[in-house]
């Protein structure tokens, strides 16, 4: 498979294309956040080093860049969402990418870059993407809803229905963040069966990250999912890295009592 030289992806419904990109050295820099879907149970294991709930993650991201940049290319304003595979196995599993349509050829191609500078190799592959349209609404930066019509529903809430968020960041490997903040999944569908995906696993998993990451972080090797083994619980190299960053543990018997007692609440 070619290595990506220009960009043009299909926006009729049902186009995809396919293509591998290598990470060019650029700098880059993200701000922005970001919530993420999975079937696991809360607290996801996969992002304290362990395996997944179900021994499967459909992981899916919905990422907004505030500001940023790759190189000379701004990258403020676009939007993406990121469907993956088992995160607890292999974080660089893809199954889709979508970008919102109005994001142009030329950060298309400068966010796959970015995407592909995660990777050991510097290079990844994308086996289907989409450019859609995409419905984001929520109130507070707590409320997220996108939608991708016919595709995607995601409604998570990061207050499970309080004033405000009942569960701090904590330590957790992200390929964009450091640590996280357990949120409650509403509602998580999905079905794209030209990209293999047809799910709905609502009231499971779901998180928030705020995204404040550039290139020299991976380079300096500071990112806690460079050091994912699997191993069931933060590596020693991990654990190195959150003492130094200041990072909260996941209390994970307590998280996980407190997201059933929460769940239940608002069951009824």
């Amino acid at each position: 498979m070619a290595l990506l030289t220009s960009l043009a992806l299909p926006q009729a419904p049902g186009g995809s294309s396919a293509t591998s990109v290598r990470y060019d050295g650029s700098d880059w820099r993200l701000k922005g956040d970001g919530i993420v879907c999975c079937p696991c149970a809360v607290p996801c294991p996969c992002r304290s080093n362990a395996p997944a709930t179900y021994g499967h993650c459909e992981s899916t991201l919905y990422l907004r860049v505030k500001s940023g940049n790759y190189g000379r290319v701004d990258l403020s304003g676009t939007q993406l969402v990121r469907a993956g595979g088992m995160c607890a196995v292999d974080y660089q599993k893809l199954s889709a990418l979508y970008f919102d349509e109005s994001v142009t050829p030329t950060q298309r191609e400068a966010l796959m870059k970015l995407m592909a500078s995660f990777s050991p190799s510097q290079v990844i592959n994308f086996p289907y993407m989409r450019a859609a349209r995409f419905d984001v609404t929520g109130s507070d930066d707590h409320i997220f809803k996108v939608i991708i019509p016919g595709i995607l529903d995601i409604y998570v809430d990061r207050n499970w229905g309080q004033t405000s968020p009942p569960f701090p960041m904590v330590a957790a490997q992200d390929e964009v963040a450091n640590s996280l903040q357990y949120a409650q999944n509403i509602r998580y569908r999905m079905t794209d069966r030209e990209a293999g995906l047809d799910f709905n696993y609502s009231r499971r998993q779901a998180n928030y990250r705020s995204v404040d990451l550039s290139s020299e972080q991976y380079r300096s090797k500071s990112m806690l999912i460079q050091f994912a083994d699997g191993s069931g619980w933060f590596s020693t190299k991990q654990m190195e890295l959150i003492r130094a960053q200041h990072l909260d543990l996941p209390q994970l018997d307590e998280i996980r009592k407190q997201a059933h007692l929460l769940g239940s609440s608002a069951g009824r």
